[in-house]
């Protein structure tokens, strides 16, 4: 055996060594659930999808809003976003969690949507309307008011009698 032979062999070795170094820590890393969780973030990073987009005008100011029902990993989500009227640039303002449930569908006037705007409590004023499913398969009826005052959505109760 001549050197560059002996010489190949040893490049050889010390690439296989560079690999299998480089197996063992990610073996290793990969056993931390802090890292898992964040290399899973990375290389599948959460799917979003925008089930239902509706717009709606609000409160005697007419505010408009764009409000997305919204599917991911972890549930549903209703998003609520102000309208600039003149600018049309859209901010977010506030996030309904629904996580546990599933995406479902209501009539209203002879339509079947995921997501919609009427008047839930017959106060004149219009309110979000988004069906979900629990994990039960019970059919829900979330409802969301506009309070004026604060310039925002809230969860609607309906009161008992």
């Amino acid at each position: 055996m001549d050197t560059n032979e002996k010489s190949d062999k040893v490049g050889q070795r010390k690439i296989i060594a560079g690999f299998v170094a480089i197996a063992v820590s990610c073996v290793v890393l990969t056993l931390i659930p802090s890292v898992r969780s964040q290399l899973t973030a990375l290389l599948n990073p959460p799917n979003r999808t925008i089930l239902a987009k509706i717009t709606g005008f609000f409160s005697n100011e007419q505010i408009q809003f764009l409000i997305l029902k919204i599917k991911s990993q972890n549930g549903l989500q209703i998003e609520v976003f102000e309208v600039d009227s003149k600018t049309s640039t859209q901010t977010f303002k506030q996030k309904f969690d629904l996580s546990e449930d599933s995406d479902a569908y209501v009539t209203i006037d002879k339509n079947t949507t995921s997501l919609a705007l009427q008047d839930v409590d017959h106060d004149g004023n219009l309110d979000i309307v988004a069906p979900s499913v629990d994990r039960n398969g019970n059919l829900r009826l979330n409802a969301f008011r506009y309070n004026s005052d604060l310039k925002l959505f809230e969860v609607y109760q309906a009161k008992a009698d």
